[in-house]
């Protein structure tokens, strides 16, 4: 399966432009450039973007799609009187991967800015530092190669408060069908949903459908608190760019592989998946003969687990597009798993009928 010029455009464009948790600004105008012709459009404070699709009639059960737009980032907690900054975490890390990343670092001026994050170097470590390497966020700086305060402040432009985010750029291998660059949790999902989206305007479909970006979901699922509230949805898919477990995972226990499908999850530690509709969906895949693997998740978390619990709750299913080395500064993904995702999002949404949620 191969993806189009317009989906690998939509998926550099995407990928490319930063949006750690709550600076998710970037990301959305990108969006909205890809959904104009969906239909319409609206934004709340949050950055929330919520795309109705033209050809919904108003008289239909609603279905939402939900992708966040979000990245795991970082924010400058204080500048240094070296110069350096000191750091939090915005969403989950793993820390002893972030030492001599290359980063860009928002200032004052709207500039994105390169720095490294650096840690005590080698040569200037005890001998117990170097026999216990491990290392805490609180240890590391970013050096942006200012040389004191107030050259940080005056000729950078830093200030305590902006995001960062990895200066990683999206790479395409076309011959292999890889995929290469940051955030891919969740961009490729979003790229995902406009594709889907896309290819199915101009028709009719049996739901009135509501796809949401939604902001700051590597916090927790917090702002789809929000967005249900909004959109109140009768069903709900949740799109993700989930860890694959293929090359950390003993062959019987992989769930999540690379060039399989999207992952269909039964559970992780936040939500049971609906699951009457759940196993409705991967029996409508072996029907259509698209390609999908299913899971049951020992850790993470998604915007599913609001979306059933909010308002009078609404069934709600996540189908996950498998990336290697989520939550780091470098991610891979496949064409194959993108494309097959899209069939599948599409193959859903044009068979949820109203009789079908009733029968959940």
């Amino acid at each position: 399966m191969k993806m189009n010029e317009h989906a690998l455009q939509l998926l550099r464009e995407l990928t490319d432009a930063p949006g750690a948790s709550g600076f998710e600004d970037e990301v959305v105008k990108v969006a909205r450039r890809y959904a104009a012709s969906i239909g319409e459009m609206k934004e709340d404070f949050l950055r929330n973007l919520y795309i109705y699709r033209k050809e919904n009639t108003g008289t239909k059960p609603v279905l939402m799609l939900d992708a966040h737009s979000d990245e795991v980032g970082l924010i400058v907690h204080s500048i240094k009187p070296n110069g350096c900054l000191r750091f939090l975490q915005l969403g989950s890390w793993n820390k002893n991967a972030l030492v001599s990343s290359k980063v860009l670092v928002r200032n004052a001026k709207g500039e994105y800015i390169p720095g490294i994050i650096a840690a005590k170097p080698v040569h200037f470590m005890t001998a117990a530092e170097k026999a216990n390497p491990s290392l805490d966020i609180s240890s590391m700086v970013i050096d942006i190669g200012a040389t004191s305060y107030e050259d940080a402040v005056e000729n950078f432009h830093v200030r305590m408060g902006e995001p960062v985010v990895p200066a990683t750029r999206f790479y395409h291998d076309e011959d292999r069908g890889l995929l290469l660059g940051k955030a891919f949790d969740c961009r490729i999902g979003c790229a995902a949903m406009l594709e889907a989206l896309h290819r199915l305007e101009g028709k009719e479909l049996p739901c009135d459908v509501v796809a949401v970006l939604s902001t700051q979901e590597e916090l927790g699922p917090r702002n789809s608190k929000v967005t249900v509230h909004h959109v109140k949805p009768d069903i709900a898919i949740v799109m993700e760019g989930c860890p694959a477990d293929d090359t950390f995972t003993e062959p019987y226990a992989i769930q999540t592989a690379l060039k399989k499908g999207p992952m269909f999850r039964h559970m992780d530690i936040s939500a049971i998946c609906a699951p009457r509709y759940q196993r409705w969906a991967l029996d409508l895949a072996a029907r259509k003969g698209i390609p999908v693997q299913e899971s049951v998740r020992e850790g993470g978390g998604n915007n599913a687990a609001s979306i059933q619990t909010a308002l009078v709750g609404a069934p709600a299913i996540v189908a996950g597009i498998p990336v290697r080395y989520a939550h780091a500064t470098n991610c891979i993904s496949t064409e194959f798993d993108f494309e097959a995702t899209v069939q599948m999002v599409m193959a859903l949404l044009e068979n949820i009928d109203e009789n079908m949620i009733r029968g959940l």
